[in-house]
């Protein structure tokens, strides 16, 4: 008799990389617009609009950062989202580029990213939906900034990070998108970058949030 194993996953590996999330969600049903508020995402729904528009409702794809094709309204297939979060946003490496295989290729084909929320569309009650088998994360893009004719700063030898922007109706915001948990691949040490003058604003709660430029921390798992 063949045991039925319940989606998604919530433990499994790709790769060298293993993944254990907590059978509970933290918030079990939300609406997607609740969702949004609280986590301080206002495009959560027009990137999950992007997300469905490329994922197709049976086909697992790969996914990568690209141009906002979804209406800031648009009607998705699901209404609500299981929500899993520990209170502080974590930066991780992001395979972007299928031809490259962490960590033998280090950065080339990654991105690294600040994982804003970890999700799942809730299915409808009484059934299964079609994008309910497979653990999604909000992330934010961060660039390696060149240093010169050098792409790490010359007295660290560490890559200076840039948060990513994109211009949607003339407004600048944050480079964000849906993407499955399961192209993630590293856990990442991001550092504010200060310059001469610290922001007297910077908690270790917001650093992320004020400061414009970090490190990428190489040495975070010697």
């Amino acid at each position: 008799m063949t045991k039925f194993v319940p989606r998604p996953l919530h433990t499994f590996n790709i790769g060298s990389t293993a993944f254990r999330i907590n059978y509970d969600a933290s918030l079990r049903r939300v609406a997607i617009d609740d969702v949004a508020t609280m986590f301080g995402l206002p495009d959560l729904r027009a990137a999950l609009g992007n997300y469905v528009r490329h994922e197709g409702e049976f086909s697992q794809n790969f996914h990568k950062f690209g141009p906002r094709r979804s209406a800031e309204d648009v009607q998705l297939p699901f209404r609500d989202l299981q929500i899993w979060y520990k209170g502080q946003y974590d930066f991780a490496i992001m395979n972007t580029d299928q031809e490259f295989v962490w960590p033998s290729s280090s950065l080339q084909g990654h991105s690294v990213v600040n994982v804003r929320l970890i999700m799942c569309p809730a299915s409808p009650k009484g059934r299964v939906g079609p994008y309910s088998h497979r653990f999604l994360v909000y992330a934010q893009h961060f660039d390696i900034a060149p240093q010169g004719d050098s792409g790490v700063e010359r007295t660290t030898g560490l890559h200076v990070l840039k948060r990513a922007t994109r211009r949607i109706s003339g407004v600048t915001s944050t480079l964000g998108d849906i993407f499955p948990l399961d192209q993630l691949r590293s856990y990442a040490h991001v550092v504010p970058r200060f310059g001469g003058v610290a922001d007297n604003r910077l908690t270790s709660s917001n650093s992320v949030e004020y400061s414009e430029s970090f490190f990428l921390n190489k040495y975070f798992n010697k």
